[in-house]
């Protein structure tokens, strides 16, 4: 389509739909609504020939350059023909304006007409004032003229507009011009279809109100009301056509451009491009499309490059599966081999070493973390339990530490290396240096314990342990302890099961800014005393509750009821943890029972 096809196609639809609705609506308007001498209605007349004249010409005027003005720019943008050269960015952001333009090119038409109606209607009542005399009716007459005409000229002219430079949008120039949805400007058929009938039902229903108001007033100008009322409904019959026309053939151009595109999906063709021709809701639509299609096209490629090449490319996945499975034994090989050198030097620091006629110590010891080494199974984690005999002042004491350090596998199996490394160099220390030997039972352990926490403080706080430290004196059976963020030790006696609450419980080994250890708790322990000394594992269980929902289960009263349960046999204690649920973490007791009658 050239430039003056499109202007006198444009010209002879809307100059005819103007000159077939709107002026005669206003003309006859005019007749029954004014009372005039016959010179005054001559220069009425006059004034409305040589303005509507005048107007029409301009609009006309004003079409063919705004035309000229879109197809200079169309022309001025270059052909994407040549794929080798690409057009630049300033070309695209060029040719993208030209596109938006040519979506607004509608709107523009619709309000050049509603200010050709505002230039004729208010000139010629200006005039007619000055030429003849102020008129009220006339004054009147033409508020209303305007609000009824200029409503469906819009609606009309927009439409007639939009449908007709549809085809532009198919140039060659604007083939891979993409815009966003932002970019479009927005005119829904929710909104279109209410200016329509607002504009539809605005044009009766003024001028039935003005005759009303007329015949109230004695203004109008014809005897028999009826004859103004059947004309003017006859006459309103033409934009009721005309504008149900123009909204139901933007509706169909709208539904054949995305139907024509599914037929093309539908085929196969995948290189269909929906391309946005209206600001309305088929404009968004498009969009969406294209986004499908363009999905879909990637899907059809992908999936027919996998079956032109199924057998190879199964074959070069399965050689790739197969070396990945290889490199990860390998890695899994050397992995294991890094645990079991850390099992093998953590293992010597978890030491039983007592010699006494009045306690019996047992330890338990269950890390989470399992691996196998050459074909056999081993175990490492944070836990640790140790016990010596040692003497402090000439008194034999039993000494013992269970620990946890923080992290799992290799993490706190590192802190537990320390730590026992750290903690059997304290005990050769004692049993060996006079100085230590002599020191009681509460310098023993607050000295120890502040040692301790001074290395630990050197890792900067990455490296956490809590403890549970205690002396026990063989021969009176005193208790000396310490806590270090650890679960509290538990006392089974007469067939109960308690808590020993410590005075004061210090940060864990490690924390950064702990304060200095002062308190040493203390308790008297009986004979048949079973003490249980155990890490956080014995308390946190994965069950599942009532709904069939795995919870974790983290209570520290379930560990006094197993233990009333199984009178403090460590075995038993163990046998009904497991059954309660899933242990999650390191798990690690010592039971130390007094057997002296």
């Amino acid at each position: 389509m050239n430039r003056k096809t499109l202007f006198w196609d444009l010209t002879l639809k809307l100059e005819a739909f103007t000159h077939t609705v709107p002026v005669p609506f206003a003309v006859y308007y005019a007749i029954i609504t004014q009372k005039m001498e016959p010179n005054h209605w001559k220069i009425f007349i006059a004034l409305c020939l040589v303005f509507a004249t005048g107007i029409g010409l301009l609009g006309t005027f004003i079409r063919h350059l705004l035309l000229k003005y879109l197809f200079a720019k169309i022309e001025k943008m270059k052909l994407p023909l040549d794929v080798s050269k690409p057009l630049t960015s300033e070309e695209i952001e060029y040719a993208k304006s030209v596109k938006i333009f040519l979506f607004r090119y509608p709107l523009i038409e619709a309000i050049i007409i509603v200010i050709r109606w505002l230039s004729g209607v208010i000139p010629i009542s200006l005039l007619f004032f000055y030429l003849v005399a102020y008129t009220p009716s006339v004054a009147r007459s033409a508020i209303f003229t305007f609000v009824m005409i200029a409503p469906i000229s819009f609606v009309t002219y927009y439409f007639i507009s939009e449908s007709a430079i549809r085809n532009l949008f198919d140039l060659p120039q604007f083939k891979n011009i993409e815009l966003q949805e932002k970019d479009i400007p927005k005119f829904n058929y929710f909104t279109r279809i209410l200016v329509a009938f607002f504009s539809l039902a605005i044009l009766p229903f003024v001028v039935f109100s003005y005759i009303l108001y007329s015949l109230a007033t004695g203004e109008i100008a014809v005897e028999d009301p009826m004859i103004p009322i059947v004309t003017v409904s006859f006459i309103f019959v033409i934009p009721l056509i005309v504008c149900s026309y123009v909204v139901a053939k933007s509706v169909n151009e709208g539904l054949n451009e995305t139907s024509r595109s599914l037929g093309e999906l539908a085929k196969g063709n995948f290189d269909v491009i929906v391309t946005p021709k209206s600001s309305d809701d088929f404009a968004k639509q498009a969009f969406y499309l294209n986004s499908v299609i363009g999905t879909l096209k990637n899907m059809y490629k992908e999936i027919r490059n996998l079956n032109e090449g199924l057998e190879e490319k199964v074959t070069l996945r399965t050689d790739e599966l197969n070396q990945s499975l290889i490199d990860i034994s390998k890695l899994k090989i050397q992995q294991d081999g890094d645990y079991y050198l850390i099992y093998q030097l953590l293992n010597p620091f978890v030491i039983k070493d007592i010699k006494s006629d009045s306690f019996v110590v047992e330890h338990f010891l269950r890390q989470k973390k399992s691996f196998e080494f050459k074909n056999k199974k081993y175990e490492i984690g944070g836990d640790i339990n140790i016990s010596h005999t040692i003497y402090l002042k000439d008194s034999k004491f039993l000494l013992f530490v269970n620990a946890d350090a923080m992290g799992k596998s290799m993490q706190g199996a590192g802190g537990a290396l320390v730590f026992g490394s750290v903690f059997q160099s304290i005990v050769q220390r004692t049993k060996t240096d006079p100085g230590f030997k002599n020191l009681s039972p509460e310098d023993w352990l607050r000295s120890n314990l502040q040692e301790l926490q001074l290395i630990f403080e050197t890792f900067d706080g990455t490296m956490l342990v809590s403890l549970s430290m205690g002396l026990i004196e063989e021969s009176s059976g005193k208790l000396y302890f310490l806590n270090a963020e650890h679960p509290l030790l538990v006392l089974y006696r007469n067939g109960k099961a308690n808590f020993l609450f410590p005075i004061v419980s210090y940060r864990k080994l490690g924390t950064l800014g702990a304060f200095p250890i002062t308190e040493v708790n203390q308790f008297q322990l009986k004979p048949s005393d079973v003490l249980l000394i155990g890490s956080d594992g014995k308390d946190d269980l994965l069950t599942k509750n009532r709904d069939g929902e795995w919870e974790v289960l983290s209570e520290d009263d379930n560990f006094l009821e197993i233990v009333e349960h199984t009178k403090g046999d460590l075995e038993t204690i163990i046998q009904n943890i497991d059954s309660l649920g899933q242990v999650i973490d390191d798990l690690s007791i010592i039971r130390i029972s007094y057997e002296r009658n």
